[in-house]
């Protein structure tokens, strides 16, 4: 309750730096004193955190002046919120906060700070600042965030260049190591492997392109490895854009964790197990678990109805071209709602010989798709084609019994 009231406590601070902000920085210059650093805080516990985060620190000595522009903050008051959150249509803001506040926030949640100054002369620093101070106008601070390509680390990168053109030279092929989007976002998701399984889930084939060096730099520490090899244009010679990091704070290493036990990758490999024991029981028994293949379709086609919309109803780019439609069919749930009948209609055979054929082909073209499917999706559609090929089989049976123990005498 303590912690929960000191970050209700700097929010407000925040909101009053908001309000005050837009007047301070009129017609405001910078001291020859002022330094422009590049923050980098390391990653949270929180899947909003887990990334890290970026931002631009202004300190100036000579005026007092000590603040942060951060451009990872929204309007929790913007009218239709969550569906714009949900639709990929929210809009992201460029706010300001004392950095004592900023820092404090991060310090809480135990997450490093570190600083790297940038070398600006001292009209580069004017420019800079004035492109910040123009940037955080009410017409302009407002932005359609993007995670892998418009964030709070490519707005930086971005604002620097758009400063400075043709001056700023990123020296970064030595970061290339032939990774997708995808997996430069797993190297931070260890620690939360069910988030890992859900963005595996959600997002599709666009996010396993092959990410440039320069791309790599969506990321805060990937940004600021970025700003430690680049070079700024100064009196015809290029010279470093940053100094060498400095500690602002240290966290104290938290413990390694993997999720536990039951990652999805165990979970659903005993669910399959279970899977496998059901049909089994099932056909020594001569029966069809209808509750089970209600349930199991059931869910498996809510899935897909999610990730259709995902594709087709919002503005995620990185959904869309999603290769779990092959296996997690919308269709699925009007499929579960005639499982429950003792007789199978003609059609829904052949519906189930579909679906078996597909997660076939999932799993036989498994290291040929054009997305890296999740681990732990191998077990669910393997599920799928052994309950959808039971399923046609039982209904060709005319001695296979129905779970009331009623006797299937038709055929369709």
């Amino acid at each position: 309750m303590k912690l929960y009231l000191k970050k209700l406590s700097l929010i407000c601070t925040l909101l009053l730096v908001a309000l005050q902000a837009q007047a301070q920085f009129e017609d405001t210059r910078l001291s020859t004193e002022a330094k422009i650093s590049l923050i980098t805080c390391s990653p949270g516990e929180e899947l909003y955190a887990i990334f890290g985060h970026s931002a631009v620190r202004v300190n100036d000595p000579a005026t007092g002046m000590d603040i942060v522009f951060n451009y990872g903050t929204f309007d929790f008051n913007e009218p239709g919120f969550y569906i714009k959150f949900i639709r990929g249509k929210l809009n992201y803001k460029l706010s300001i906060a004392y950095f004592q506040d900023f820092a404090y926030s991060y310090t809480l949640d135990n997450r490093s700070i570190y600083e790297q100054e940038m070398n600006f002369t001292e009209a580069q620093k004017q420019q800079y600042w004035q492109f910040l101070t123009n940037n955080y106008l009410p017409q302009n601070r407002f932005y359609l965030y993007d995670f892998f390509f418009d964030n709070c680390a490519t707005r930086i990168r971005d604002g620097v260049e758009a400063t400075f053109p043709d001056q700023v030279a990123f020296n970064i092929t030595h970061l290339d190591q032939d990774m997708s989007f995808r997996n430069l976002i797993d190297l931070y998701l260890p620690p939360q492997p069910w988030s890992d399984f859900g963005i595996d889930l959600a997002l599709g084939a666009p996010i396993d392109q092959k990410a440039t060096p320069y791309e790599y730099m969506f990321l805060p520490d990937y940004l600021s490895e970025g700003f430690g090899s680049a070079t700024i244009q100064q009196n015809g010679q290029q010279v470093p854009l940053v100094g060498e990091p400095t500690v602002i704070f240290q966290n104290s290493p938290p413990p390694t964790s993997t999720g536990g036990p039951f990652n999805p990758v165990v979970v659903w490999w005993l669910f399959f197990g279970a899977v496998a024991l059901i049909t089994y029981l099932d056909y020594k028994r001569r029966k069809r678990s209808r509750m089970f293949d209600v349930f199991f379709f059931l869910i498996t086609g809510l899935l897909g109805v999610l990730l259709f919309l995902l594709w087709f109803a919002t503005d995620h780019q990185a959904a869309a071209n999603n290769f779990n439609l092959l296996w997690a069919l919308p269709t699925h749930v009007i499929a579960a709602a005639f499982l429950a009948r003792p007789v199978l209609p003609g059609w829904l055979q052949k519906y189930m010989l579909v679906t078996a054929a597909l997660a076939f082909i999932t799993l036989l073209l498994w290291w040929a798709w054009p997305q890296q499917l999740h681990t732990a999706v191998f077990p669910i559609a393997l599920a799928l084609l052994v309950r959808a090929a039971y399923t046609v089989w039982a209904a060709r049976q005319p001695t296979v019994i129905s779970n009331t123990n009623t006797k299937i005498k038709e055929r369709i």
